[in-house]
């Protein structure tokens, strides 16, 4: 269990607090719910484990690993301006985006094949990558172009 909930990240911790969830925990005042933990746990142990199973060490090693990120979280509330929190939403939302999006083989083999092409009529003397190379960067690539594609597809702008 110890090895499990060691490798608990920072990043696994807020999850959605429902209104029924029970106070379990609190990290400098900040509550930790039944409904977080179980989350944690349910990902850390492939729903395993619940709190009820944890034995009072377990337990505060738990939240203990938790802990961090819910410092994080209030220190980025306080500590984080208006604009800062609007663009870190925003780049959030667009990994969240991306990461979603599926790009075939096909596809990426295309834009390979098109940015090769760009490279030779350019008469570059740059070398042009293995495709295994820059596939992932072409996924990438391709999956934002998409995600902002889809945005602007029902863009209105109007100038005055």
């Amino acid at each position: 269990m110890k090895k499990i909930l060691v490798s608990l990240s920072m990043a696994m911790v807020v999850a959605t607090v429902g209104v029924s969830a029970k106070t379990v925990a609190t990290v400098n005042g900040m509550v930790i719910t039944s409904t977080e933990v179980e989350g944690a746990l349910d990902k850390l142990t492939k729903g395993q484990k619940s709190w009820s199973d944890l034995s009072a060490k377990d337990k505060e090693q738990l939240i203990t690993m938790m802990a961090p990120a819910k410092l994080v979280a209030a220190s980025a509330k306080k500590g984080l301006s208006t604009k800062e929190k609007e663009a870190a939403v925003a780049g959030f939302w667009m990994q969240k985006q991306i990461m979603a999006t599926t790009i075939s083989e096909e596809e990426m083999k295309k834009a390979y094949e098109s940015m090769k092409k760009r490279i030779k009529e350019a008469k570059s003397t740059q070398k042009v990558p293995a495709f295994e190379v820059v596939k992932n960067s072409i996924k990438m690539q391709l999956a934002q172009e998409k995600v902002v594609g889809r945005l602007m597809k029902s863009v209105v702008i109007k100038l005055k």
